[in-house]
């Protein structure tokens, strides 16, 4: 019997049915714009899945963020009699979005051959809309499984400020928490993600004619340089972390000696400890010229998921599931952040890149291939119904 064979009969339903009933959700949540920070658009998407849980039997909280939205808990009571079943399913995702309001204009859902292409709908409105179908079809099914909790999140984009003591703490008592972020370019699901941090360095200085007065002053562009030279030299390659000075800039012409003038930083993590490391010598930075002034903001962290014992469970129970429906699932690395990062701090057993295969996220091309929903519908029945 072949995979689709398989996933058909596990679901029941043909594969062109499953699709386009996945398909018809992610278009009502990628046609709702929803940038970060765009807090009524949020709403409006919130709104509109909150009723779609409830009428599937979830009971729904809500958790405003002024400013940024609005948050959702779902809550689906067990069907398991058995008590060592108590601790919850945690699935996370997001509803926010990188692309800014008018984007859908330029850039409508559509399906084109094997490609639904929108902005957002690989990162991740796909992976959002496979959460609800998974819990659609096992309330339909009346399935036996553990509670399952869903925590929707309005600034996963923006670094998840308004739920990191909500996540941390959900993640303490889930039994496992599942990410449906997209999966990795084969479709393996990410075992292990680096952490991001982000600063901005300010430097000021002295302003003065370039050319009539230049021993006046106190460059602030020759002071970053100087700084950046010290930031770009603690990457250490051999732990996987990596340093990008990514947006410079100062001044006000070119015959002026530069007043002020800051650069963004982006840091990537791969292993416990290095942020520590790098923050501690972000934070010692001191000027170089006497008069000038260094200062840094950290704007974002994450901690890296780190490949532990548990995360290793988690995806041989997934690998597991996977070959259930005739499909080899293998695992890799990410070097961006997740809400799973965050979880996977506490010490829960995290399984990210559960989404559907695809490309281009937070770029003009971003797309999901439309042939791989039915496996990772399945796939996500799978591990509710199994863990």
């Amino acid at each position: 019997m072949s995979a689709q064979q398989k996933i058909e009969e596990y679901l029941g339903a043909k594969s062109s049915d499953i699709t386009k009933r996945v398909l018809d959700r992610i278009k009502r949540y990628v046609e709702i714009e929803t940038p970060s920070f765009h807090a009524r658009e949020i709403i409006a998407l919130s709104e509109l899945i909150e009723q779609e849980l409830l009428q599937i039997g979830a009971s729904v909280e809500r958790i405003d963020a002024p400013g940024r939205g609005r948050n959702i808990i779902a809550r689906f009571a067990r069907t398991k009699e058995d008590a060592r079943n108590s601790a919850p399913i945690l699935m996370l995702a997001h509803m926010d979005t990188v692309h800014d309001i008018g984007t859908l204009a330029a850039r409508p859902f559509m399906v084109v051959d094997d490609r639904a292409i929108g902005p957002g709908v690989y990162d991740m409105k796909a992976g959002l809309a496979l959460l609800v179908e998974a819990m659609t079809w096992h309330v339909a099914n009346e399935t036996e499984r553990r509670p399952v909790t869903m925590l929707i999140t309005c600034d996963e984009e923006v670094g998840s400020h308004s739920v990191r003591a909500l996540i941390d703490e959900m993640a303490r008592t889930a039994a496992v928490v599942l990410v449906p972020e997209p999966c990795l370019q084969h479709g393996e699901v990410k075992t292990a993600r680096k952490g991001v941090a982000t600063y901005t360095v300010k430097t000021e200085g002295r302003a003065a004619h370039a050319g009539g007065e230049p021993g006046a002053a106190v460059s602030a562009i020759t002071e970053l340089v100087h700084q950046c030279s010290r930031v770009l030299a603690l990457a250490d390659h051999s732990k996987g972390t990596t340093i990008n000075v990514g947006v410079i800039g100062g001044g006000t012409a070119t015959n002026v000696i530069a007043a002020n003038a800051e650069a963004g930083i982006d840091v990537r993590l791969a292993v416990e400890g290095e942020f520590e490391r790098v923050d501690h010598a972000m934070r010692s930075l001191a000027n170089v010229h006497p008069e000038a002034k260094v200062t840094l903001a950290l704007a974002e962290s994450r901690p890296p998921l780190v490949r532990n014992a548990a995360v290793l469970a988690a995806y041989a129970q997934a690998r597991e599931c996977a070959a259930f429906l005739g499909v080899d699932l293998g695992e890799g690395m990410s070097g961006g952040g997740s809400d799973g990062s965050l979880a996977a701090a506490t010490g829960a057993a995290v399984l990210d890149g559960l989404g559907p295969n695809g490309g281009g996220a937070h770029a003009v091309d971003e797309h999901i291939l439309t042939e791989d929903l039915p496996f990772r519908l399945a796939l996500l029945c799978r591990l509710v119904e199994r863990l």
